[in-house]
């Protein structure tokens, strides 16, 4: 797995080691070393804890566990309201993404979606004294790839995946204090009360997305605005899928296909390491995206690989 992080939320994770200070530099200079020689196996992110095992010049790998400050289930129910109150945060969440909307609610409610460091727990089976060993810090480099390419892994390691957040947001009733009771009624959805799933909806799909682009003209810089009719026409579609109630499956195909973009080509193993989704339900996208054109493959059983459509 690569070593290097393109978001502001993998680069934040990456940047809690530079609060160890200058006294520490070897040791993260050492631990990075060994993430960049591919040293760290069995990378696991779960509610609390990070796990690792590192492997070096010696027969048995050194096994690595970096715990995380669960959010207690108060901190979580002051965060339900906060979420609910505005529409952003529920669609940063079936976007796989760490909006900011998403992150000023949660830290509205006292959840910083990045510890500090002294509020890691590094625990490794060498003989090292310090406790950001480079094992260690090899484990966490790794994680802070892991949560770039799936940030939600945030939210996890703080105690409720997002399938969780998404049920509780589902069911959850505004609060009397909540912004969203003290918006008039006649405003439609943004003044409902009661249980989301009681709301009736009514979408309907639109015909052609990118024909008020065709109307306006290209947006200024834009040269080639067929491409952006393309992306255009995208997001309508994935937007439709959405609204229809067809969320999480569109927001994982979608989630796959950015992940497949970005390898270029990509194997089963390599699609479900990197989104910390099991193998067999990402080989079940990847089937229906091949059904519908989306995804090209080639080979046969384990030497199968997989590229986005150029279309």
């Amino acid at each position: 797995m690569a070593t290097t992080v393109r978001h502001w939320w993998g680069e934040q994770v990456l940047a809690v080691l530079d609060q160890a200070g200058p006294s520490a530099a070897r040791q993260i200079q050492r631990g990075q070393a060994l993430a960049r020689r591919g040293a760290v196996e069995d990378l696991t992110l779960t509610p609390g804890v990070v796990r690792g095992r590192v492997s070096e010049d010696r027969a048995s790998p050194y096994q690595v566990e970096i715990g995380w400050p669960e959010v207690g289930e108060a901190g979580w129910a002051r965060a339900i309201p906060e979420l609910a109150a505005s529409l952003r945060p529920t669609a940063s969440l079936l976007e796989g993404q760490l909006s900011a909307a998403l992150v000023d609610s949660l830290a509205a409610a006292g959840i910083e979606v990045v510890p500090v460091l002294e509020e890691l727990s590094p625990r490794c089976t060498c003989r090292e004294r310090e406790a950001w060993c480079r094992h260690a810090v090899a484990v966490h480099t790794l994680a802070s790839v892991q949560i770039d390419r799936t940030p939600t892994l945030l939210l996890t390691l703080r105690g409720r995946t997002r399938e969780a957040l998404l049920g509780a947001l589902r069911r959850t009733d505004a609060s009397p204090a909540s912004p969203a009771r003290e918006l008039d009624p006649s405003m439609g959805l943004t003044g409902s009360r009661g249980d989301l799933d009681a709301i009736a909806l009514h979408p309907t799909p639109v015909h052609d997305p990118a024909g008020l682009l065709r109307q306006l003209g290209p947006p200024p810089g834009v040269e080639d605005v067929e491409v952006l009719e393309v992306l255009v026409e995208r997001a309508s579609a994935t937007a439709w899928r959405l609204a229809a109630g067809d969320g999480a499956e569109a927001a994982d195909e979608e989630a796959l296909l950015a992940e497949l973009r970005a390898q270029r080509v990509a194997t089963v193993d390599s699609l479900a390491a990197a989104l910390g989704r099991d193998a067999a339900l990402v080989r079940g996208v990847l089937d229906q995206l091949y059904a519908q054109g989306t995804v090209l493959r080639t080979g046969s059983g384990e030497r199968t690989r997989y590229r986005a459509s150029s279309d």
